[in-house]
């Protein structure tokens, strides 16, 4: 698991959204498994085996007024067994449902209830649910724990650990240093839309991970070698 520490507004939210398809690249490319995937659409990205977890669950994760068993195929209402000929299969989107529900112990006031009216660790866990059913190759996780409790926080980081032991590449961008420190293998910090410095977890602390946040290489013990700083 890679984590990604920064100061809010330095480029972290731009890297998702190009990574998972979401805004277009100037330049530079993005290779996975040997695949460019650069400036592919959404969807393509997604086909290939992306899972995203946005920064915001409201506005970008799901729609407030939809239900559970609709948030669940946004991305995948167009296919089999989701899809009929006319209209929206919704024996197996409700059956998709009460597995998900089962598998993320979502609490939930019933199927036909909108997602509005759930806790944010239960809307994270719809988000969390839906990305995760897909088995994906690489996962980003956007600030995933972002105001919610300790309990939820918690089972959200055994989720992301557990994709990492399965061998899913997980992408952590956070603005909580002590979530980065905790749970990542290696932390790469970002200023001003680049990477200042990519460490073992063994090898950061948070003095110096704070200093390289505002940008102080010099202070560090890290020396800057092709765009990039290791430790000296």
């Amino acid at each position: 698991m890679l984590g990604i520490a920064g100061v809010d507004g330095n480029g972290q939210s731009e890297l998702a959204e190009v990574i998972s398809g979401l805004r277009k690249m100037q330049g530079g490319q993005i290779i996975m498994e040997g695949r460019a995937t650069t400036n592919l659409s959404p969807r393509e990205i997604r086909e290939w085996g992306l899972a995203y977890i946005p920064e915001d669950r409201l506005n970008t994760g799901l729609i407030l007024e939809y239900t559970i068993a609709q948030n669940l195929i946004l991305d995948r209402w167009y296919k089999a067994p989701y899809s009929g000929k006319l209209f929206l299969n919704e024996q197996e989107m409700r059956k998709f449902a009460e597995k998900v529900i089962a598998d993320f112990d979502v609490r939930t006031t019933g199927l036909e209830a909108q997602v509005r009216s759930m806790s944010g660790g239960n809307l994270q866990k719809v988000v969390l649910g839906r990305e995760l059913s897909r088995n994906p190759k690489v996962l980003i996780a956007h600030n995933p724990t972002r105001g919610l409790d300790i309990g939820a926080t918690e089972y959200i980081h055994k989720q992301l650990i557990k994709q990492r032991d399965s061998g899913v590449g997980v992408l952590l961008l956070s603005l909580d240093l002590d979530e980065v420190m905790s749970i990542s293998d290696r932390i790469a910090v970002i200023y001003e839309g680049k990477i200042m410095a990519v460490t073992d977890k063994e090898n950061a602390d948070v003095h110096t991970i704070g200093l390289l946040m505002g940008g102080n290489v010099g202070k560090t013990g890290f020396q800057k070698t092709s765009g990039i700083v290791e430790k000296k």
